[in-house]
């Protein structure tokens, strides 16, 4: 599969593209076409390009920019129609040494779905830190993916198996993405609070 990563010469999207390289073909995006191709001389098989070439070229496109730029994407509605966009992003904010969702009500992926009405928008990768996908083996990490049909899951659920110990939970209707990016703010305060290091989402199960 083609994958694009808009944002993607960022931490987050630097660390997507390595991993997800090695079973995918990655077109990392920039709005700077050059700091693009850079970046992906760093990674095996990955190419550069701007934001609009990336997404023509892309079958699948993850958004891994600051949720405040998000305005930018908006100007790709043509050619991130029809194609499955998953949103990386969270709206954050910082206070009194505490992190905070930065939303009154709706999120970041309900707002990029509005920007793009032809595209199929679903939340992946929000609350891991690029540290985990760096490095040796990615550790077991459970990925909460908020769509608005089980056929845009299970398209978001083959792309985050592509990244071996990474297992897709489905977490309802892309009104549930509030939920979900707001689990960032929470597993960096629980970070920073307790001092265990960087923390991502695991969930325990039992039957019965």
């Amino acid at each position: 599969m083609k994958i694009a990563i808009l944002g993607g010469t960022g931490k987050l999207g630097m660390a997507l593209a390595g991993r997800l390289a090695e079973s995918n073909k990655v077109i990392i995006g920039s709005r700077d076409p050059a700091r693009a191709r850079e970046a992906a001389k760093r990674i095996r098989g990955a190419t550069g390009s701007d934001y609009e070439g990336a997404s023509e070229e892309a079958d699948a496109v993850v958004v891994a920019i600051p949720a405040s730029a998000m305005g930018t994407i908006g100007e790709l509605a043509d050619a991130l129609s029809g194609k499955l966009v998953i949103s990386a992003m969270n709206p954050l904010r910082v206070e009194g040494g505490l992190t905070y969702f930065d939303r009154d009500k709706g999120s970041a992926a309900e707002e990029l779905s509005k920007l793009l009405p032809g595209s199929r928008v679903t939340t992946a990768f929000n609350n891991i830190p690029p540290g985990f996908l760096r490095g040796g083996e990615v550790p077991p990490i459970d990925v909460l993916v908020a769509a608005d049909s089980k056929e845009a899951f299970e398209e978001t659920a083959e792309i985050v198996r592509s990244i071996p110990n990474l297992r897709p939970l489905y977490a309802g209707p892309l009104t549930q993405a509030a939920v979900v990016e707001s689990v960032t703010a929470l597993a960096i305060n629980l970070a920073n609070l307790n001092q265990t290091g960087s923390l991502s989402t695991k969930f325990a199960s039992r039957k019965g």
